[in-house]
């Protein structure tokens, strides 16, 4: 049993979950072609990026990652000759795969939650007026918006599939969405932006006649008559042709979730001991009374009171910036 106990800085301890579980070969699914990709990361301790990295295989990249442990880690979507060239005109673009983004928060109405992390008031405004300390926000969004996410990957994954005869991978983005992923090769990676624009358009349902036909008719002619809408997407992230990807079973710094491979998105349901690769408990002190559900876990937290909750919740809470991990036992 490993126990840790947090010194200076809150970041510690998460800091070493992310570096552990980034020293396991084979969890990272990395493109075939990663030579051809850049890479880039947020490290933990540092606000800014670091991009136009270039690596020949995984070996390559997990060295990379023990030194540099990263809280946001990505690839690039487009597929280069020089993937390292700091300059991006020299970097000879070679074509890119096909993006789609679906933000659940967007799809339904989510609720800010202003409050002092000093004495755990729920406020507004930018600071306490108790003690005038600068106020931190959480954005609680509804379980129900994931379902709508789902739904709408389920959707796009199927116009893809039908439509347009291609074969995407769906992913849960590790915090409150899904991404789409075709990889292409030859015409489908080199479509031009404009190119994906009418793809978007396509999918979105825009400037689609209203058919006459029936529930079963193919494309968009059954979708009409069965009631079906669009899928609304973030346009430009399927239009930038040199687009940055979350690099699948990595961990997003906002959950400390996976960003994961959904097979079946219709019948999806968010777990967050699914989610999480962390095992083990924290002793954990929130900045504010919490109660409400995250991904499946009811969630009953008391300002400033020592709570023993699991490893994966601690995780998650923290990196909202919801309340400080003390210790962990794993």
């Amino acid at each position: 049993m490993a126990t840790s106990m947090s010194h200076q800085g809150r970041n510690r301890i998460v800091k070493e979950l992310f570096k552990e579980y980034y020293l396991t070969p084979g969890r990272l699914e990395l493109p075939f072609d990663m030579e051809l990709r850049e890479f880039a990361l947020q490290p933990i301790d540092f606000d800014g990026y670091i991009r136009h990295l270039s690596f020949r295989n995984e070996g390559e990249l997990l060295n990379f990652l023990r030194e540099k442990v990263p809280l946001h880690l990505f690839y690039s979507s487009a597929k280069y000759q020089l993937p390292d060239a700091k300059d991006v005109e020299r970097k000879g673009w070679m074509g890119a795969d096909l993006l789609f983004d679906i933000d659940a928060d967007h799809l339904c109405e989510t609720r800010e939650i202003k409050f002092c992390p000093s004495c755990g008031s729920i406020s507004s405004g930018e600071k306490c007026e108790k003690d005038g300390t600068e106020l931190s926000s959480y954005v609680e969004m509804g379980e129900e918006c994931l379902k709508e996410g789902a739904r709408q990957a389920y959707l796009l994954e199927d116009i893809l599939k039908h439509d347009f005869g291609m074969e995407p991978k769906v992913y849960f983005s590790g915090n409150r969405g899904f991404h789409v992923q075709v990889e292409c090769m030859g015409e489908c990676a080199l479509l031009t932006s404009d190119e994906r624009k009418e793809i978007v358009d396509y999918v979105s349902g825009d400037d689609v006649p209203d058919y006459n036909g029936s529930p079963s008719d193919p494309g968009w002619v059954g979708r009409k008559a069965r009631g079906e809408k669009g899928v609304i997407v973030d346009r430009q992230v399927t239009i930038d042709v040199k687009r940055l990807i979350r690099i699948p079973n990595s961990l997003h710094g906002k959950s400390g979730l996976l960003v994961k491979r959904v097979e079946d998105v219709k019948s999806f349901v968010p777990r967050l001991d699914e989610l999480s690769p962390f095992k083990g408990v924290v002793s954990f002190k929130p900045y504010v009374s919490i109660n409400t559900s995250l991904y499946g876990q009811e969630i009953s937290l008391e300002f400033g009171k020592m709570n023993i909750i699991p490893v994966s919740l601690g995780v998650l809470l923290h990196l909202k910036d919801l309340g400080e991990i003390l210790a962990y036992v794993g």
